[in-house]
Formats: structure tokens, C-alpha cells, sequence
């Protein structure tokens, strides 16, 4: 399993306010891995007066795929609708024109 390294540099972080900021990096980080669904084996952050550091350790090469389902605008809609569905989901729209074929039992079906 793959490990991150996260390194920070900044500005002279005063020394009473170092270890904190280390954990502080450790907890958001891992928090956000955790609400995310990626599980990993530890995390250990370092502080240093120039830079702050973490290690995750254990993270998973690939990310379970996620199925998530969302409902367009109605059949019919207008083009604005449509148009802003697909920008929101990030698809593209097919104008590919339908075959008799399809028109037929699309008419036809009840």
C-alpha cells in the first residue's frame, strides 16, 4: 500500500505553537481521508521551526468506485434544463440523431 508525504513550508512557526499545528495538520488531514471512505494503517506528523510534515501510511493504491445516481430534468424539459444538468454532473450532450427505428417505438410504445 502506497504511503503520502505532505510537507508544508512556511514562515518561522514559533515554538510553543509547532506541536500543535502538527497535530492539528494530522487531524484534519486524516479526518478528510476518513469522510472521503479511504481508510489508512496511521499518520504521523512532524513540526520542525520552517515546516510542518505527515506521513499517511497504508493508503490504497485505488479507491473503491463509487455509483451515485441523480435525477434530470423531466423528458420534455427545456434545452436550459437539460444543458444545465449536464454541466452540473459534468457530461456532455449527444446530439446523435435517433433512428426511425427508435422514433417508431418510441411513438408506438403505450
Amino acid at each position: 500500500m502506497p504511503d503520502l508525504l505532505l510537507e508544508l513550508f512556511s514562515e518561522e512557526i514559533p515554538a510553543r505553537m509547532q506541536a500543535k499545528a502538527a497535530d492539528d495538520l494530522r487531524r484534519m488531514v486524516t479526518d478528510k481521508l476518513v469522510a472521503e471512505g479511504l481508510v489508512y494503517e496511521g499518520a504521523k506528523a512532524f513540526a520542525t521551526p520552517r515546516r510542518l510534515a505527515l506521513t499517511v501510511h497504508g493508503i490504497p493504491a485505488r479507491q473503491p468506485d463509487l455509483k451515485t445516481e441523480r435525477r434530470g430534468p423531466k423528458m420534455g424539459a427545456p434545452d436550459a434544463a437539460v444543458q444545465g444538468f449536464l454541466k452540473a454532473t459534468g457530461l456532455a450532450c449527444s446530439t446523435r440523431p435517433r433512428s426511425s427505428a427508435t422514433r417508431r417505438a418510441t411513438s408506438t410504445s403505450r
